[in-house]
């Protein structure tokens, strides 16, 4: 499974970057994503509630399958998950501070940055160049604990 995180400041266009990469990626294998929602509050209203009143676990459905737990996740056990489920590649959205390969855009410093661009510069040779340096990495390996 290859993995590949697009990280930078608010607003500048790390979500489009990764539809675009995923979108490429697509024609090649199974694709999952990983987005960091820290302060982001997935427990309130009604999912709050359905916590409150004693469920472990509430899944949304409609349109897609959405699963919400208790458990406190981080990256590894996500990227864990995702191998389990068979994808080749993995697109994590931030993370700006994992030791994984990195698409930077914004003017900050990460380590592992494979490219560093703006929003304006992303069209779609650049979106299909990604798509081949990522098809071209190494395996991603979980770190064992």
């Amino acid at each position: 499974m290859k993995v590949i995180s697009v990280v930078g400041t608010k607003k500048t266009g790390k979500t489009t970057l990764v539809a675009a990469l995923v979108a490429s990626l697509a024609k090649h294998g199974k694709v999952g994503t990983i987005k960091n929602m820290a302060g982001h509050d997935v427990d309130r209203g009604d999912t709050k509630r359905h916590f409150d009143a004693g469920a472990d676990e509430v899944i949304g459905l409609g349109n897609a399958r959405l699963k919400v737990t208790r458990e406190r996740g981080d990256l590894d056990s996500a990227l864990t998950e995702l191998e389990r489920d068979g994808m080749d590649y993995v697109v994590v959205e931030g993370f700006k501070h994992s030791s994984l390969p990195k698409i930077v855009m914004a003017d900050i410093e990460v380590t592992n940055a494979v490219r560093k661009f703006l929003l304006a510069q992303v069209n779609e040779a650049l979106v299909e160049e990604l798509a081949e340096i990522v098809m071209r990495m190494e395996d991603y390996c979980a770190i064992e604990t």
